[in-house]
């Protein structure tokens, strides 16, 4: 049986999210949502893995058709002392997959592992991460992450001993705004941010324009304001589209490029508008969702009168309404 905490967990996650929002879509837009941009070097039924830069790529998840192995994106940068994976995944079997990935094409397993932010699909898989003969990878991630996840949160991912061991050490990135891995070869940067979660970590390959934002950028699907704070979000937004990245990994969808973070930016901004357009006129998020479309000039996003509900409700309280 489920109890209430799981029910929240997944019920408020993105996990959830992603699913509600595939199924107000049609097959073809399912399909599209996810289409590969470079060159794809493996694919599975929940997963593919696409080249984007030399020693690094791409985790874009495909889970609408089922499999939710991994369920949210992720990646690997290697270098010539290290390599890093980025995301736990949804379960531990997807962050194997990973970690096998990385000895295949680089011949190592991962050194590091990095943490986007809490919830469950990108953080309750890092068990399956395996260890080496120099010992588990070490995992970065925010104060908040660790701290959500080792009591529980509605989003985070169950306190089951297996799965906390690998939190009990962590490298607490992002304190005084960012912290270095040096990978011998290249240098990436741990960037603390909020918006999308208090807890969100950007990593960023900054000499090979590379930037995986976790959740604070989705791509052709409506964002989870679930615990979400929108003028933050709004802000690091802004912050991902000033770094000029050639490619982004969003948390979910496929790669994203500069037009495609210049749309999601927007969005942001619609949302807004639309929130504020319908707290001044007294309405109900629910109500002003029902009757709400995203605009086509910001093109097609598939989206859901929850979600958006989810997204107002977010504004009403910055607002200072009490109404959710």
């Amino acid at each position: 049986m489920t109890d209430r905490r799981q029910f929240l967990r997944v019920a408020g996650g993105c996990l959830a999210h992603v699913l509600l929002q595939g199924a107000c879509a049609s097959p073809a837009r399912r399909r599209a949502w996810v289409a590969p941009v470079q060159p794809v070097v493996v694919e599975t039924p929940f997963a593919r893995l696409e080249a984007i830069g030399p020693g690094a790529w791409a985790v874009i998840s495909t889970p609408l058709g089922g499999d939710r192995t991994t369920f949210a994106n992720g990646g690997l940068i290697a270098g010539r002392t290290g390599v890093v994976a980025i995301e736990g995944f949804y379960r531990p079997a997807g962050a194997t997959w990973l970690a096998e990935q990385a000895r295949r094409l680089t011949g190592r397993w991962p050194t590091h592992v990095v943490i986007s932010h809490y919830h469950v699909d990108h953080a309750a898989g890092v068990s399956g991460y395996p260890t080496s003969s120099g010992g588990a990878p070490h995992l970065c991630a925010t104060a908040t992450t660790q701290d959500a996840v080792l009591r529980g949160g509605p989003v985070a991912p169950p306190r089951e001993a297996e799965l906390l061991r690998p939190w009990a050490d962590v490298v607490l990135a992002g304190a005084g705004g960012t912290t270095s891995l040096d990978l011998g070869d290249r240098v990436l940067t741990l960037h603390a941010r909020e918006g999308h979660t208090a807890s969100d970590l950007v990593l960023a390959d900054a000499d090979a324009g590379l930037l995986f934002s976790g959740d604070l950028v989705w791509n052709g699907m409506f964002p989870n304001f679930v615990d979400a704070d929108p003028r933050a979000w709004r802000a690091s937004a802004q912050w991902l589209a000033d770094r000029g990245a050639t490619h982004l990994v969003p948390g979910h969808g496929g790669l994203a490029d500069r037009a495609a973070l210049d749309r999601f930016v927007a969005l942001l901004d619609e949302l807004e508008a639309a929130a504020r357009r319908a707290h001044a006129s007294g309405r109900a998020a629910a109500e002003a969702a029902a009757d709400y479309r995203v605009p086509e000039s910001l093109g097609d996003w598939m989206a859901s009168p929850a979600s958006v509900s989810r997204a107002l409700s977010a504004w009403y309280r910055v607002f200072g309404s009490s109404e959710a």
